[in-house]
């Protein structure tokens, strides 16, 4: 798949070091020298003998006359061998020549002779960083760093080996005390997004997007941080560099993949679909990207382009349950259930012992009134993956569905004594014990509140769990609470009936008529666009595109 943010190939052959990098900035090579040779200035070391030698050298390797400025350098340090100044500017002219080893020769004399001399300490450490000697690097940049923890330069080549370390809170701190050495580079601004993002900072990261235009950065950095906002739920915002990085690997199906994927997420309907398509057309079809085309498809409202694809999905992966899950999911939508069993049942002959499709065909029959052959599924699916919570949800739900609250209650008791902080499995529990007719005061109805509370606490976002907590604080007199549970399930699903009945309801208790009219109001534009809505059965999918489906159509 794609790179890992941080992951980067290996440095090339020896190039211009700090200058070249500088370059690649839009930092001014002047300005880079000055840094440098400035920090040589501010070493504090005495004035050599032959100064006026080494201003001469220090003006030409400053305007980059690198040649000529070793001319006069190298009789310097004949005679002068511990000159610490002099080896630090012949390492630098070196490096500016590109003769990479021989600057490194000359940068490990200078702390042969002074081990804490920091331009040289900062210098073999940036001629390493570039040449790929990651650990080498950090060693002398650290060293150079407890002398002079506020140098931009020193932080941000720390920085860089951080991120590709995936160290990255070191890496936001010191790309960030950089300052304009990374603002001046949108590579390097990428990188310190990517930074904030994956240490949960995206209010930072989202700061630095506007100054970075996806086609203004190498792939590298279009990849990671297109991965990172989409991880980080920016869908919307991965999407540009993502589309980016396509553009710049147009063979590659990692690209496309991630492109498509994460355009479905930020319900880029559109985009996923031409994505897709182009990859396909591209020759990597695949079946992932096959679901993701239906997906996509069903969302723009092409459910025949869906059923196709869900179709084409399975022909080219017969063993991969998830399509077929999938396909039945739809036709669930489309109230297709003799369709959705037909593709279940596909599934089952591929995958025999499959506890996700033997769950899928329970509920399946629990939808159609089935419900003895849908408990029969449920404990067979639980005795497949006993691990899982599928077969005891189900039984749970089908044995409250007939009125079997106790054998409900069972159930979910003996599996939250293994996992106590599953908030379905706890909504469920307290949903039984609240059918099995408990009363205020009665430990049972405790029990259920407190099952609940626990649940809508795990998972805050359980529309039903809110529905039943709120009835729970209507009977205690809680009304303005039981309000605000019903709040929270109608802000989390705008079509569930029961949060708008039990809020009119809620309102006429609080002295709120108008808003009780409001909600009664509002819960008849529910019926009336589900009732205008309701979809037809899909005539298509009747026969799954599989070899062991045959007659399909085309």
């Amino acid at each position: 798949m794609l790179p890992t943010p941080g992951k980067t190939q290996s440095a090339s052959a020896p190039r211009r070091a700090l200058w070249i990098w500088m370059q690649r900035g839009n930092l001014s090579v002047a300005l880079l020298s000055g840094l440098l040779i400035s920090a040589a200035r501010a070493s504090g070391q005495a004035p050599d003998s032959q100064g006026s030698e080494y201003a001469r050298a220090e003006s030409l390797v400053r305007g980059h006359q690198w040649d000529q400025g070793l001319a006069i350098l190298e009789p310097l340090i004949v005679s002068e061998p511990r000159n610490a100044k002099a080896l630090n500017l012949a390492g630098l002219a070196c490096t500016g020549k590109g003769d990479i080893p021989q600057a490194e020769k000359y940068f490990v004399r200078t702390l042969a002779v002074d081990p804490q001399f920091v331009p040289a300490l900062k210098n073999l450490g940036i001629d390493e960083f570039q040449t790929g000697q990651l650990e080498p690097a950090e060693k002398h940049l650290l060293a150079a760093l407890n002398q002079t923890p506020a140098d931009p330069v020193v932080n941000l080549f720390l920085g860089q080996i951080d991120y590709r370390k995936q160290h990255f809170k070191l890496a936001a701190e010191r790309l960030s005390s950089a300052g304009n050495l990374v603002r001046r580079d949108p590579n390097l601004t990428a990188e310190l997004a990517v930074s904030y993002l994956r240490n949960g900072e995206k209010p930072r990261a989202q700061e630095l997007l506007p100054a970075i235009d996806p086609v203004s950065v190498g792939v590298q950095a279009q990849l990671a941080l297109g991965i990172s906002l989409a991880q980080a739920d920016l869908a919307a915002s991965a999407i540009p560099f993502l589309q980016a990085a396509y553009n710049s690997l147009p063979d590659s199906y990692d690209a496309g993949f991630d492109l498509a994927l994460t355009a479905l997420r930020a319900k880029d309907d559109a985009a996923a679909v031409k994505a897709a398509e182009t990859l396909a057309q591209r020759g990597h079809d695949t079946a992932e990207l096959e679901n993701i085309l239906a997906e996509a498809q069903e969302a723009q409202g092409q459910t025949q382009k869906a059923v196709d694809a869900y179709r084409k999905a399975i022909a080219l992966d017969p063993n991969d349950e998830n399509n077929y899950l999938d396909f039945t999911s739809l036709c669930i939508d489309h109230r297709a259930f003799d369709d959705g069993m037909k593709v279940v049942t596909v599934g089952l002959d591929a995958r025999p012992k499959s506890e996700r499709l033997t769950f899928m065909r329970g509920i399946l029959y629990a939808m159609q009134d089935h419900f003895e052959l849908a408990e029969k599924d449920f404990q067979k699916a639980s005795l497949l993956a006993p691990q899982s919570d599928f077969g005891d949800v189900g039984l749970g739900v089908t044995y409250l569905e007939i009125g079997n609250s106790d054998k409900a209650i069972e159930i979910l008791r003996e599996r939250l004594r293994q996992k106590p902080n599953d908030p379905n499995l706890q909504y469920l529990l307290g949903e039984g014990l609240l059918r099995s007719g408990v009363a205020p005061g009665q430990p049972a109805y405790a029990e259920a509140q407190s099952a609940l509370e626990k649940s809508v606490r795990l998972d805050p976002k359980l529309c039903l769990a809110h529905v039943s907590l709120g009835t729970i604080y209507l009977d205690e007199n809680r009304v303005a609470e039981a309000a605000e549970q019903f709040e929270l399930a109608r802000a989390i699903d705008p079509t569930e009936k029961s949060a708008y009945s039990h809020l009119a309801v809620a309102y006429r208790r609080l002295n709120q008529p108008e808003k009780a009219k409001d909600m009664l109001t509002e819960l008849k534009q529910v019926l009336d666009r589900q009732r205008a809505g309701m979809r037809v059965p899909i005539q298509s999918a009747s026969e799954p595109k599989t070899d062991k489906a045959a007659g399909h159509q085309q």
